[in-house]
């Protein structure tokens, strides 16, 4: 169970934050659902029972304005798996018509959905886009390091990681290339992650990318899946497609 310290200079639920607010703040601009509903706040909790407040608006009309309680922990007190929260979270939109009355914030004059219960049931296995199938293993395969540094110390801090992420690429509706530079050798290779399964549903395994290419690569099994196809952006290619 995660629990509070509250001698910590970071709580479980700081830090439980920190990774909710990371994955977040890219829709301040852009649209979390297509053609609105950008973020305009995230609110900690007003009390160690409740969740976060993700605040939602269009980006032009302040008045347009709601938000929805949305849980950090699950009935169990454990973290949420964070790979379909924002499928999830797009899901909890597009039910909020249902999600019962608002309530009105504690400091803020905007209408709260409780949608905790909701996100709950459906985290496990949202309705997933094909890009969310793409944004899954980009969560997976950035997780291991924050972006490189551009400082003197760039190349030890490169030593410190297995790999970096360094670009992408959704070929067709079938996969997707990933770009990462293996630091051991300084290689860059193209990992190949399937984004639908065999009866053409969308496909949330690449989430697991990070768990499956570095065994791979450090085991050096990965030759066994190499393409015999032509990609200037790397030194070689490998067919994932039949792990995810």
């Amino acid at each position: 169970m995660v629990e509070d310290d509250p001698t910590a200079d970071r709580t479980p639920r700081d830090v439980l934050l920190g990774s909710l607010l990371g994955r977040l703040r890219e829709f301040v601009a852009s649209p979390l659902t297509p053609g609105s509903h950008v973020l305009r706040g995230l609110l900690p909790p007003t009390a160690m029972d409740r969740g976060a407040t993700v605040v939602l608006w269009d980006g032009q009309d302040l008045g347009s304005t709601y938000a929805l309680e949305i849980p950090l922990l699950d009935d169990d007190g454990e973290e949420i798996p964070h790979d379909n929260f924002i499928a999830a979270l797009r899901a909890c939109i597009a039910q909020r018509e249902a999600l019962g009355p608002p309530s009105t914030d504690t400091v803020f004059p905007v209408p709260v959905l409780d949608a905790r219960r909701h996100f709950l049931n459906t985290v496990d296995s949202p309705p997933l886009t094909l890009a969310d199938a793409v944004y899954l293993p980009l969560l997976s395969l950035g997780s291991a390091n924050d972006p490189a540094s551009l400082s003197e110390d760039v190349e030890e801090e490169a030593g410190e990681v297995e790999w970096r992420l360094l670009g992408f690429m959704l070929v067709d509706e079938r996969y997707a290339r990933y770009y990462v530079r293996w630091t051991e050798t300084g290689d860059v290779w193209g990992l190949d992650f399937c984004m639908r399964d065999d009866a053409g549903r969308v496909d949330s395994r690449g989430g697991t990318a990070d768990m499956i290419f570095p065994v791979l690569a450090s085991s050096h099994d990965l030759e066994r899946f190499q393409r015999p196809v032509s990609d200037n952006r790397c030194q070689a290619v490998f067919d994932l497609t039949t792990w995810c």
